[in-house]
């Protein structure tokens, strides 16, 4: 076998959580492979990269070299009840929510990784068995062998299934709808939707509008949910445009869920989607895909106990937050709390700004109820406590 085809690490997937794992080993010296047959890809998501994700990559990228969307303002919605919320003095830098073509995100991610020293392999890993010095992966016609193995290659994760077991559906969302071409816009609109308990998205890009709706997967279909998406252009967007429909699996577990997933294990990590880090209520994973990618990198570099440090480091951290929204989520979906919801951001704006950095990543949820009683809109504040916790 070809001796540069002995590396330390193999990465499976060109996502923000592989190209961020692959940059930080690069420039570490790490010899690796970096494999995705689908690269570039236009991703079927809203395009919002918090601007907390943001400030973990300025090390590599320039934030502002992106095509992106300047937001003005925020629209939530639920049936006939619309609350605009302006972003205003949030559009600072760094912004609030920065919109752009997952495609040139990713893309410019990929580069900063390939510009460090480490190429992306196009192909699609066909087989991957374990090895004496770690594992073999077969891909493009050629084989290599590595002594760590990667998986950020999404919801349906080829490494995941090798190493654990794929995502039951009930740990998983539907993502469904359409990129509307020939529109954009600067606002964002979300609308709270009860049947299937989810919400929609409606987040401009550059050159279309990608409109959306997610819900659990046991507890709905892409039917329903398209049929959503649909009513909600025919009502909103100009006639004629032309819409090329997506969808895609999103991971949303549970607590217990997250109490039994592993995040490595003996010569194995699982970054981002693959390893279910995923907001259960937002379904925003970028920022807990790169922040994976830096745990893994940093835990590898280390090089003690490497699978420990990173498992412990994912259950401490990204862990931690996840498990806060799963409580939550049941709870947050509930039509009687998503109309006091409603209520609470027309009448308040203090609540509307809590609301406004909970979508931004700003306020995780850990210590959201002390931040909501420092409103001091106490009545308002209580109820939607009472309803949440």
């Amino acid at each position: 076998m070809d001796a540069g085809r002995h590396v330390d690490v193999a990465i499976v997937g060109a996502g923000p959580a592989g190209s961020r794992a692959a940059w930080r080993l690069a420039r570490a010296g790490a010899r690796i492979a970096w494999f995705d047959g689908s690269f570039p890809r236009e991703k079927p998501c809203g395009g919002g990269v918090t601007g907390r994700a943001l400030d973990l990559v300025r090390d590599a990228i320039d934030p502002a070299g992106l095509d992106a969307v300047a937001i003005d303002e925020v629209a939530f919605a639920r049936r006939d009840q619309i609350v605009t919320v302006p972003l205003g003095s949030r559009l600072s830098t760094p912004p609030l929510l920065t919109v752009t073509s997952r495609r040139a995100f990713d893309e410019a991610l990929v580069d900063a990784a390939v510009a460090a020293g480490v190429p992306l392999i196009p192909s699609r890993v066909r087989h991957i068995s374990a090895h004496a010095r770690g594992w073999e992966l077969e891909a493009g016609g050629a084989t290599w062998t590595a002594h760590w193995l990667l998986g950020a290659d999404g919801a349906n994760s080829f490494v995941r299934r090798l190493v654990h077991t794929p995502f039951a559906r009930e740990d998983l969302s539907i993502a469904t709808g359409f990129f509307v071409h020939g529109c954009t816009g600067s606002s964002i609109s979300i609308a709270f939707e009860d049947e299937p308990a989810g919400y929609l998205w409606s987040f401009p890009r550059p050159d279309h509008i990608a409109v959306g709706v997610c819900a659990q997967a046991d507890r709905s279909s892409s039917a329903m949910l398209l049929a959503t998406a649909s009513r909600w252009i025919e009502a909103h967007l100009p006639a004629g445009a032309r819409l090329e429909r997506y969808s895609w699996p999103i991971p949303s577990l549970g607590v217990a869920a997250l109490a039994r997933e592993p995040p490595a294990g003996s010569g194995w990590m699982l970054l981002g989607d693959a390893g279910g880090m995923v907001d259960p209520i937002t379904r925003e994973g970028i920022y807990f895909a790169l922040a994976s990618g830096d745990a893994a990198a940093d835990s590898l570099v280390a090089g003690d106990r490497a699978a420990h440090a990173y498992a412990r480091r994912i259950r401490d951290g990204v862990h931690s937050e996840l498990r806060r929204a799963a409580a939550f989520k049941e709870r947050f979906f509930d039509p009687r709390f998503t109309d006091l919801l409603m209520h609470a951001l027309g009448a308040s704006a203090p609540i509307r700004e809590v609301m406004i950095d909970l979508i931004g990543g700003i306020q995780p949820y850990r210590g959201l109820r002390r931040r909501l009683l420092r409103t001091w809109e106490l009545r308002l504040a209580l109820r939607v406590l009472r309803r949440l916790f």
